[in-house]
């Protein structure tokens, strides 16, 4: 695993050369697994409990045992610092399983699931990426949501896979899904925000997009900035938007300055993006009680 040498499975941190994940683990036969993300700074956890809290709605739907009390701030934080990164910014990456069981497409309740939790860095230009922008890619979804992720984190991520290569063979940092209609939806890791004339829209939950942890603090951020609305973007919203900006845990806001061959509003980060980076990293620094200047990317 790039960028950890430890991990902690199943009630130990060990070596990742040594871990061991029996071959009849229903995640890795059948998908059956669910996976969260969170940033650190300086080794801390951002908004562990959101996240958590997700884990444990869409472990409920599926049928996997999981207990939110259990002390995985404390175990994030050790993750940290056995991997050396309590003096750099990192993200943490949970992962559950149904755990060993039959090879059948029936749903069976296991003793013990499989609990991973791997450090890995922040991707390299992060920092660039938020001060210039990106570009993105779209993809058709066709028509439907049915093979996505049907708002819960799931294991089965081979389209986001497929998508997120296709866009970066493009140059272009992210992926962005859209129905044959025109409705835009979300990118593989990241939700979207488009701006026009001083108002935020993102498309809403309601569409099949994944409850973005992130996604709801900034929709709190913006309100205190400008007006918004939670309704369906489309393709000639994204065309004739002022700004664009991508959220998710790891990145935090990235602006978007291109989408496919067209340039976002005049090619370049605007205000209104500016503004909502800077007050997320207060609020990051003010929750972690950490000085502003030693927040990473």
């Amino acid at each position: 695993m790039m960028g950890t040498s430890i991990c902690y499975l199943n009630g130990k941190f060990v070596d990742v050369a040594k871990a061991r994940i029996s071959p009849l683990d229903r995640g890795f036969l059948l998908g059956e697994g669910l996976f969260e993300t969170w940033r650190t700074y300086r080794g801390r956890p951002y908004a562990i409990a959101e996240h958590l809290a997700r884990m444990t709605r869409s472990a409920g739907r599926i049928g996997i045992d999981f207990d939110p009390d259990e002390p995985w701030q404390e175990r994030s934080v050790e993750l940290a610092r056995r991997n050396r990164m309590l003096d750099s910014d990192g993200a943490v990456r949970m992962t559950i399983t149904r755990g060993r069981g039959p090879v059948s497409l029936v749903l069976e309740r296991t003793e013990d699931p499989t609990r991973l939790m791997l450090f890995r860095p922040l991707e390299p230009g992060l920092g660039a990426a938020k001060r210039d922008g990106v570009a993105v890619h779209l993809v058709s979804v066709g028509s439907g949501v049915s093979e996505r992720q049907r708002q819960i984190k799931s294991l089965n991520y081979l389209p986001a896979v497929m998508a997120r290569t296709q866009a970066r063979e493009r140059g272009c940092f992210e992926a962005l899904y859209h129905l044959d209609c025109g409705k835009v939806l979300e990118g593989t890791t990241s939700n979207v925000f488009a701006v026009k004339r001083g108002v935020v829209r993102t498309t809403p939950i309601s569409m099949g997009l994944l409850p973005g942890v992130t996604r709801h603090k900034v929709i709190k951020l913006a309100r205190s900035l400008a007006k918004l609305r939670e309704e369906v973007l489309t393709l000639d919203d994204l065309a004739g938007a002022d700004e664009v900006f991508l959220t998710s845990s790891s990145i935090e806001i990235v602006p978007v300055v291109r989408v496919g061959r067209r340039k976002v509003g005049n090619g370049r980060v605007g205000e209104l993006t500016r503004g909502l980076q800077r007050r997320y990293r207060e609020n990051v620094a003010r929750e972690l009680d950490l000085p502003i200047e030693l927040l990473g990317e």
